[in-house]
């Protein structure tokens, strides 16, 4: 593991962003154009060792959004959390002046303040990257990994600053954690352990919206009703007035009138229809190979279904993905086949899921992501009644691709990947081996 230490304040080093000019990220390809102009094939590497080199306290929290950006803009095809994704952490801690006449902070103020940033970034990690799962096997072994933490990280970049005036530390970490290490230490536990593990049989059915129709929105215009209610008045009066040789006719009028109006407003509420979709099955075959192969590194004997439905009867595949993807579960009667075949082949667990994917759209990033939710079971059905002993879901995965149909194959892969771990973290926590 590599750690760099950098000290902050009146001798701001030279860092990434004081000269950096990147040219050009290439979307998915994972290059980049360094700073002379060359092309690099793994930017994330080649970002660690600037960082390693210097870097000020106050552009930490902006390398780990532009590192993160960039593992998800290139990283089409392995899980949320991948070994160079940045997790950072930060913390603020008040401290007492080495004496009345230096203000600047005790180093192991410092140190206390760089090692709670540590804790900070660390738990970013496990709350980003840990299910429910692998979330009870990290509780059980949490003091030991806590007290061993550099040996479970790649790069630690840590950094300070101090304020004499508020007399305050602020300190900041960025980690990069060696994910295959983590994976590999709660593998040791699953399955068997003793080279030939419990048989594991899964049926996932997928489905993928081949069409969708948004929701559409009725506005009414308000209902107006209006009242009015006049009253006029006119009077005229005429007077005569005569003397010896002349009449003289005097007219005076006088109108009165009086209006008043009312009424009401009534608005109705607007309408809102479904957002409509329509499913089609897909083929999981590369849900199957990602799912194979995580079982197999955690000591399962993984196991299609085709193999035992040619060896011990049970339900014709088809029809299984058929009631899980539309109905979400099996009918009594496919359910019943489906596990006496299982068990006459003396396979300890079946697991059975339903996995969702959305339509591809178009990525300003990568041609196309694509997400996809997966829900699912395990049951062990070894004896006459299955019991269920694990529950996942529904998780959640994003993929992309530079086109629609690779991005869907990178989802199921990513599908298969999530909900595999996810299961045998479950049956760990649960001392289920």
């Amino acid at each position: 593991m590599v750690v760099s230490v950098v000290g902050f304040g009146d001798k701001p080093m030279p860092c990434l962003f004081r000269y950096a000019h990147i040219a050009t990220v290439v979307a998915g390809e994972r290059h980049i154009l360094d700073f002379g102009g060359n092309m690099r094939s793994n930017p994330l590497s080649y970002f660690a060792s600037v960082f390693i080199r210097c870097l000020p306290t106050r552009h930490l929290h902006a390398v780990a959004l532009t590192l993160a950006l960039v593992a998800f803009g290139s990283q089409q095809v392995l899980a949320q959390c991948v070994t160079d994704q940045p997790f950072y952490g930060s913390a603020e801690t008040a401290y007492t002046p080495k004496s009345n006449f230096n203000n600047k902070p005790k180093p192991e103020d410092i140190s206390g303040a760089e090692a709670q940033a540590v804790q900070n970034a660390w738990q970013s990690y496990v709350g980003s990257c840990m299910g429910p799962g692998r979330m009870q096997q990290y509780l059980a072994q949490q003091n030991d990994i806590l007290r061993n933490l550099d040996s479970y990280l790649i790069n630690k970049q840590v950094a300070h600053e101090f304020d004499k005036k508020s007399k305050t530390i602020t300190a900041e970490a960025l980690l990069m954690v060696n994910q295959p290490l983590i994976d590999g230490m709660f593998t040791s536990t699953s399955g068997g352990g003793d080279g030939d593990g419990a048989y594991m049989v899964w049926i996932f059915a997928a489905k993928q919206a081949g069409y969708t129709k948004e929701s559409d929105v009725t506005t009414y215009d308000a209902d107006v009703s209006k009242q009015s209610n006049a009253k006029s008045l006119n009077s005229q009066e005429t007077v005569f007035a005569e003397d010896d040789t002349t009449t003289v006719e005097s007219t005076l009028t006088e109108t009165k009138s009086k209006s008043s109006s009312g009424g009401e407003t009534t608005q109705r509420g607007a309408e809102r229809t479904a957002v409509i979709r329509e499913f089609d099955l897909v083929p999981t075959i590369d849900f199957n190979t990602k799912f194979s192969e995580v079982m197999a590194l955690n000591n399962y004997e993984p196991t299609e279904y085709l193999d035992v439905l040619d060896a011990c009867g049970g339900e014709e595949l088809e029809v299984v993905e058929e009631e899980l993807a539309f109905d979400g579960r099996m009918s009594r009667e496919t359910r019943r086949a489906v596990v006496t075949g299982v068990r006459d082949c003396e396979v300890t667990y079946l697991a059975i899921g339903t996995i969702e994917v959305n339509q591809p759209k178009v990525s300003a990033v990568e041609g196309y992501t694509v997400t996809v939710s997966i829900t699912g079971e395990v049951l062990d059905v070894s004896r006459r009644l299955p019991k269920k002993v694990a529950a996942i879901g529904p998780v959640l995965g994003q993929a992309g691709g530079d086109e629609d149909n690779i991005a869907v194959k990178n989802a199921l892969m990513i599908a298969g990947d999530l909900a595999a771990k996810e299961i045998v973290s479950r049956l760990n926590a649960k001392g289920v081996n």
